[in-house]
């Protein structure tokens, strides 16, 4: 048996010109986003020749089933086929999360390096977190045909506190952003995540704005230049952390033009009554439409935004840099299940 996690993330700005669609025009894309101590979970083993089942995976559902075109779960379907050898039958995954899915946090590029983790590494393949993460994005890109991102995939691989840049072709280069430790316990204090109750479906959203890309050009090159300008503020520690919140508020509004699904009334009233309630700025994470959203609040204005949003469910968190890691290893688990002739030789 192998168990894995994988963070999920915060993405402060940039989100949109990690898109094929758009550096490989080419035009310039980067992210600026952290990892935070909220977790996938996967946990993976060789399935004993003792049931009349071959697979079992859990997760929304319970499956069972004798064969892997037969799995409904797309990721563990495609990943066990594409990687798999012709003969490699027999595995349980069985899948666990800190928050719910479809949030805005990365959650399904979570699980699928979690999966590659835990399956490459129950082959006895040491991989490399950043192959890790180019397999990740050849899954939900090429496999499963998704209309996503680069950055999630990588955060969840890397993870921390990075800035990722983009190159046509899909290449990146991941620059950590070194900030001193009591700076970066009050960029944790300062910011806020709320659980708004909505989930949503990314990859509809994300449709809907690669779409009108070509009417955007002019936003997404203004939230590629908001990345540098993050950067700047966090590394400089003569630079107020206020300009931060300041500029994610800036980035919201430039966000909110790519599409009507990104926000909804409801998500407007909420960022409107945290900002009256002392919060600089802040934004819905993932693609909109519902999830997470995060306000970069003062700690001295913490209480009355806590207040002013007593609707949603508050969630802390921390940030972390470990990335995806192996929580246990156990490859001796199935060793009683060894055939009659195999007990007798």
């Amino acid at each position: 048996m192998i168990i894995v996690r994988s963070p999920l993330r915060v993405s402060f700005f940039g989100g949109g010109t990690d898109h094929p669609t758009w550096f490989n025009r080419p035009e310039p894309g980067a992210v600026l986003s952290t990892t935070i101590n909220k977790y996938i979970y996967v946990q993976l083993r060789r399935l004993p020749a003792v049931f009349d089942f071959n697979y079992r995976v859990a997760w929304g559902m319970l499956e069972e089933v004798r064969c892997m075109n037969e799995i409904r779960h797309p990721v563990v379907r495609e990943v066990l086929k594409h990687y798999g050898a012709a003969d490699d039958s027999g595995y349980e995954v069985i899948y666990n999360a800190d928050l719910p899915s479809q949030t805005g946090l990365g959650s399904s590029s979570a699980f699928t390096v979690s999966l590659l983790h835990a399956y490459f590494g129950n082959l006895g393949r040491l991989s490399p977190k950043h192959v890790l993460a180019r397999e990740a994005i050849f899954v939900e890109q090429e496999l499963l045909k998704e209309t996503v991102g680069c950055q999630d995939q990588i955060a969840a691989a890397l993870g921390g506190l990075n800035r990722i840049d983009f190159s046509p072709g899909g290449d990146h280069r991941v620059r950590p952003v070194n900030i001193t430790p009591a700076r970066r316990a009050l960029l944790e204090d300062s910011l806020m995540m709320f659980f708004t109750g909505f989930t949503r479906s990314a990859d509809a959203i994300e449709k809907k704005k690669v779409a009108r890309f070509d009417d955007r050009t002019r936003e997404l090159r203004a939230m590629y230049d908001m990345v540098a300008e993050g950067e700047r503020i966090l590394t400089d520690p003569n630079c107020p952390l206020a300009e931060f919140g300041r500029l994610l508020h800036h980035a919201w509004m430039e966000k909110r033009k790519l599409d009507s699904s990104v926000s909804n009334p409801t998500i407007d009233g909420c960022y409107d009554a945290a900002r009256k309630a002392g919060a600089l700025g802040g934004k819905l994470l993932g693609a909109g439409g519902g999830g997470f959203l995060l306000m970069f609040v003062p700690p001295e204005a913490r209480a009355s935004v806590l207040s002013a949003l007593s609707s949603l469910t508050f969630v802390p968190f921390r940030m972390e840099h470990d990335g995806t890691s192996v929580i246990l290893y156990n490859p001796d688990l199935t060793s009683n299940y060894l055939t009659s002739a195999a007990r007798v030789s």
